[in-house]
């Protein structure tokens, strides 16, 4: 049975094709993220600014002592990490994008190098350590609760993540190289999928967005059903989609959104 985000990828092959965006949206930009309200955020160099459905320009926030920002999580709308790699620093902002408390610096916590980070259940943070290869959960005190273990012993694969994410009780670890590997949410490990060398990976309701080639792979992980649909636009980098609309970064930078009606 075609899923919900199926048919509406479909929808979308009947529209007419055009990438001309009309509305206030950033056109140059690094990365983008979508919250469960369609507040969008857009990453560039040291900047990020939050935007809501109607294009309007609600908070900004920047700190050029950090240098450019990694990765964004926006899955808590309350509480929003703000990952900077080069200062393995992480940054936590409310929901007018302003700094909650002081920033973490991860080199305190014992790891002078980290590739990335992402927000866990209960304002909690997962870190990947690749010099002891190995994924660690600290909750809001900075304890560290919960940790997987050296995961080149654990799964026989030399890990190098281009993601982590923690969505619906579990964290999942993309490896362009060695496929995706998922844990529940105290980092105990399931299983590793085959699924390599994709674009982006966006998760939303045990539906997996997966893009490669300017094709969209949606795939179940309860059912592990597949669905390959093919996208009418070249040269995507990201691409999102919810019940309202559809977000796409294009490699030169430009975006476009595209409401579903």
């Amino acid at each position: 049975m075609i899923t919900r985000i199926a048919f509406l990828l479909v929808f979308i092959w009947a529209l007419p094709f055009s990438i001309e965006n009309k509305e206030a949206f950033p056109i140059n930009i690094d990365f983008f993220e979508v919250d469960v309200i369609g507040n969008l955020y857009f990453a560039k160099d040291a900047e990020i600014r939050k935007y809501n459905s109607n294009g309007e320009l609600l908070n900004t926030y920047s700190d050029l002592s950090y240098g450019s920002v990694t990765t964004l999580d926006v899955s808590d709308a309350m509480n929003i990490l703000v990952y900077y790699r080069d200062f393995n620093k992480i940054v936590m902002l409310d929901n007018k994008l302003s700094i909650k408390n002081s920033p973490i610096d991860l080199i305190d916590l014992g790891y002078a190098e980290t590739n990335f980070a992402c927000l866990s259940y209960n304002n909690g943070i997962w870190i990947f350590d690749p010099v002891g290869q190995e994924l660690l959960r600290f909750n809001q005190l900075l304890e560290n609760t919960d940790r997987t273990g050296n995961l080149s012993s654990l799964t026989s694969y030399s890990l190098n993540p281009v993601q982590i994410i923690e969505r619906d009780n579990q964290l999942v670890l993309r490896d362009n190289e060695n496929g995706i590997f998922v844990f529940d949410r105290y980092g105990g490990y399931i299983r590793r999928l085959p699924f390599f060398n994709f674009d982006d990976l966006f998760i939303r309701s045990n539906s997996w967005q997966m893009l490669r080639n300017d094709t969209n792979f949606i795939f179940n992980p309860i059912t592990l059903n597949m669905d390959t649909i093919p996208l009418p636009y070249s040269q995507i980098a990201e691409f999102r989609i919810n019940d309202n609309a559809y977000y796409i970064r294009f490699k030169d930078k430009s975006f476009v959104r595209k409401l579903v009606k």
